[in-house]
């Protein structure tokens, strides 16, 4: 059973939605992606979604509903208070398909006609029993209910709200929360799942134990079933029938540990048993022959795990199928909840892809998950969907999350690079803001005969072949706030020296860490930059010798104020061999700068 169409009308902020789902040629569904700003009505589609399971699951099983007198009660509240202000009729219509055959739900606010569902969906039907203010499945005669029957019991139909965790293994027992959804009281039935998923790592780690205990006894079983003589053994009804079971235990044993890879992004892992007691379902990495507690994922890594093998355990009660043949509907609201960048960007994608006939809808705020999606599975695909109107989203706008994510990946590697060089860097270091301003500040401790051994000058960002990266005051001002809150990164003292015109707080951290700004000479031409410190006679000589690489901004009398428009490297190059020690004596400021921090003075 899929579903095929969406529409709500003036339900939340929801004013119009109409939504036909995406299937590929074979059948299979395509994944389907809601984003949106919060407030959008994401959450609200996804409520009609977990409705739609308990009145149709409801309609067939005896254990999903929960009894109020002779009616039962709603998962989902309905009525007014659900309808935009000023409006006084709404509705929400989900149809499923099972086979061909057509399953309606319907919750309605006022008097709802056929015809006006219709306008979204055309191909709905309704009832004659049309009562305001009520949930309706339509279509579901006995034979579509054994149809559906079988899809449940042998699928997976169920919701994984954003409210969804994992306890960590460290909370003592006691104060463990308790779930408002029992599995022993609610679905002691016939259906015997969950419905909606809140927590599942208890359920999860006794159905590993129980597949790794059935495939340790199905490696001995094989062995003493078959003996010596396969041919023989294999011709012999009983024994064919053993190996089948066993086989059914092999598939499963084979889904979890794809599952498992997928998540640590290893292959050569799998689960086992560990040692008696709370941590019995290990991690046996293959590489260093090492077992590790199950318990020992991080709270991305379970969520993850605990998310895809609900799968796998609800759709292998009565026959084991492999990952690609698990059919059924996951609705998972902000997917992205408790993962890391890498987990939403490569790893829930790939795990996504393992089950192409599990009809995925979800909602996210993650840019990074959208890109991992067209990654994995081409833009063609899946479907991303903007809430509140359902509007498709074409391929124009993922460049907006692709700047999103390279500025990110831009982020993290600066950060990573400036760790790198403060941890490695067995000198103190004086970062500036580029690689002109390195060579300046050495040529001038040059003229001086002044000694730069004890101390390193870097720019803070990277040189790349057509000039630097993140080598401006904004890096200055990240690598500040990134130092600042990981003094323990500092082995030896870092001084962060912007450009004289910068509006900066001077400060101090642990006599660790300096925030220095270059003194401003507001006589000189040049008020940008460390070329500041030269004044008017010499910038008049670099002037003269580069006179297209210069712009006035202001002539009065003999005073010019001057803009490097050209090439600084070349400006700086010839200051470097032209230069002589008068021409640098207000880097002197500099040289007071750094032996103050670095306590030589």
């Amino acid at each position: 059973m899929y579903l095929k169409n969406i529409a709500i009308k003036n339900i939340g902020p929801i004013e119009e939605l109409s939504v036909e789902l995406p299937f590929k040629e074979n059948g299979n569904p395509k994944p389907i992606i809601f984003v949106g700003e919060n407030g959008s009505g994401k959450t609200i589609l996804q409520s009609q979604i977990i409705d739609a399971f308990y009145e149709i699951g409801g309609s067939i099983f005896n254990d999903i509903k929960i009894s109020q007198g002779i009616n039962h009660k709603y998962f989902k509240i309905s009525g007014g208070m659900n309808l935009q202000i000023g409006k006084n009729k709404g509705f929400s219509a989900l149809q499923f398909e099972e086979d061909a055959d057509k399953v309606a739900y319907l919750d309605k606010v006022g008097d709802i006609t056929l015809e006006i569902i219709k306008e979204s969906i055309s191909t709905f039907s309704l009832s004659p029993k049309n009562k305001e203010n009520e949930k309706l499945v339509t279509n579901l005669n006995d034979t579509l209910k054994k149809k559906v029957e079988n899809s449940w019991i042998n699928g997976a139909y169920f919701y994984q709200p954003a409210y969804r965790y994992e306890e960590p293994f460290w909370k003592v027992e006691d104060f463990k929360h308790e779930s408002n959804f029992s599995d022993t009281k609610r679905y002691s039935g016939k259906l015997k799942k969950e419905v909606e998923i809140v927590s599942s790592n208890q359920e999860n780690k006794q159905f590993i134990l129980d597949l790794i205990l059935d495939y340790t006894l199905s490696q001995l079983n094989i062995n003493s079933l078959i003996g010596n003589n396969a041919q023989e053994s294999l011709q012999n009804p009983t024994i064919v029938s053993q190996v089948q079971i066993i086989a059914f235990d092999l598939i499963l044993w084979h889904n979890i540990n794809e599952i498992l890879k997928k998540v640590k992004q290893k292959q050569k892992i799998e689960f086992h048993i560990g040692q008696r007691g709370e941590s019995r379902v290990g991690i046996l990495d293959k590489d260093t022959n090492s077992l590790l507690p199950i318990n020992n994922l991080s709270l991305g890594e379970s969520v993850l795990l605990n998310l895809f093998i609900n799968i796998v355990r609800h759709s292998c009660q009565y026959r084991s199928k492999p990952l690609s043949e698990i059919v059924g509907v996951v609705a998972i609201d902000e997917v992205d909840i408790h993962l890391h960048t890498d987990l939403q960007n490569s790893v829930l994608p790939q795990l996504i892809k393992l089950f192409p006939k599990i009809q995925f809808i979800i909602t996210t705020h993650s840019p990074l998950f959208l890109l991992g999606m067209k990654k994995t599975f081409g833009e063609e695909n899946f479907e991303i969907r903007n809430m509140p109107k359902g509007e498709l989203i074409t391929t124009e706008r993922f460049s907006e999350f692709e700047n999103a994510y390279n500025i990110l990946k831009e982020t993290e590697k600066f950060e990573d690079e400036v760790k790198t060089k403060v941890i490695a860097n067995n000198k103190p270091i004086v970062y500036v803001e580029g690689p002109t301003d390195v060579l300046y500040i050495k040529k001038a401790y040059e003229l001086y005969e002044k000694t730069c051994d004890g101390f390193e000058v870097e720019i803070i960002g990277e040189k790349t072949d057509s000039g630097t990266k993140n080598s401006n005051n904004k890096a200055l001002s990240n690598a500040q706030k990134l130092l600042s809150t990981n003094l323990n990164l500092l082995k030896q003292k870092v001084i962060l020296l912007n450009d004289p015109e910068e509006s900066i707080e001077e400060k101090d951290y642990d006599e660790l860490l300096y925030i220095r700004k270059i003194p401003q000479f507001t006589e000189n031409p040049l008020q940008k930059g460390i070329e500041n410190l030269f004044e008017q006679d010499f910038i008049n000589k670099v002037e003269t010798e580069f006179s297209n690489d210069f712009s006035y901004l202001m002539k009065a009398g003999n005073k010019k104020n001057f803009k490097i428009d050209g090439n600084k490297q070349n400006i700086c190059d010839w200051i470097c061999t032209n230069g002589v020690k008068k021409d640098f004596k207000n880097f002197k400021t500099i040289f007071d700068i750094i032996e103050k921090c670095l306590g030589d003075k």
